[in-house]
């Protein structure tokens, strides 16, 4: 939410007019898209990432083993 109303403060830079309007479209169109991009990004793939890593995590093979644990072959 926060990063939302700081993207919606700068509209005003990216829509700017007058002097030096140049400069602060350019600053806008920066500091927004940086923005965007980050917002995207913790949302969508780290939560993405951690899935994958966990799912990695806890795979049978990477389990430590507890000694005394160990299933004995029934003969």
């Amino acid at each position: 939410m926060t990063s939302f109303a700081f993207i919606l403060g700068c509209v005003p830079l990216w829509t700017a007019t007058g002097s030096g309007a140049v400069s602060r479209r350019v600053m806008g169109t920066v500091v927004i898209g940086g923005m965007l991009a980050s917002s995207a990004i913790s949302i969508f793939i780290i939560p993405a990432l951690f899935y994958v890593v966990e799912r990695f995590g806890t795979a049978k093979h990477l389990q430590p083993r507890i000694p005394g644990t160990e299933q004995q072959p029934e003969s």
